[in-house]
């Protein structure tokens, strides 16, 4: 699997790790929606992922937040799957350089 190379405020240091520990804990949560076909839900979901990854230096995961709110909103379950399998992939491949 490839790196996501990440740079990174130093000042964020101490607060980056917990935010991305929460991203990944909010996957079951994001797979559960799509599975009980609540696509309204996971639409919700997208858009505070598209929010909150730009103020951490998160761009790519912004970039999913908006394009699973999308998928999600266009009931585009099949799209939002590989979105949400792109997500996982991402978080769980980012590297950080603090810089």
């Amino acid at each position: 699997m490839a790196k996501y190379i990440v740079h990174a405020d130093p000042d964020l240091r101490e607060i980056i790790p917990g935010f991305l520990k929460n991203r990944g804990e909010e996957l079951p949560a994001l797979a559960a929606l799509l599975a009980a076909g609540d696509l309204d839900g996971l639409r919700k979901a997208g858009h505070k992922l598209a929010g909150s990854g730009g103020g951490y230096g998160f761009d790519r995961l912004s970039e999913l937040g908006k394009a699973l709110e999308a998928a999600a909103g266009a009931k585009d379950a099949p799209g939002a799957a590989s979105l949400l399998a792109a997500l996982k992939e991402y978080l769980e491949n980012i590297e950080i350089v603090y810089e």
